[in-house]
């Protein structure tokens, strides 16, 4: 079962082709790297447009990112550690 979070995160990305995806990204004091992005999917909040990445990293856990392309923010909006 995925818990839900609206938390800023640090995220360092890869730009290739006109995709962006997520090297490695920090959370509650930790690091995450070996990041796939497994799912992308737009929305709308507002005029801004958001980019959200379903992730999992090396431990099986799967993480949904946004990107803000107004704010240029990242944050954590899930966590679903049954992967």
């Amino acid at each position: 079962m995925a818990i839900s979070f609206n938390e800023l995160i640090a995220v360092g990305v890869v730009f290739d082709r006109g995709r962006v995806t997520p090297a490695w990204f920090q959370w509650a004091g930790r690091r995450y790297s070996g990041c796939r992005v497994t799912m992308r999917w737009q929305t709308r909040e507002g005029s801004a447009l958001v980019l959200h990445l379903a992730v999992t990293t090396d431990n099986a856990t799967c993480f949904e990112l946004t990107f803000n392309q107004q704010t240029l923010t990242w944050r954590l909006a899930a966590v679903d550690e049954g992967g």
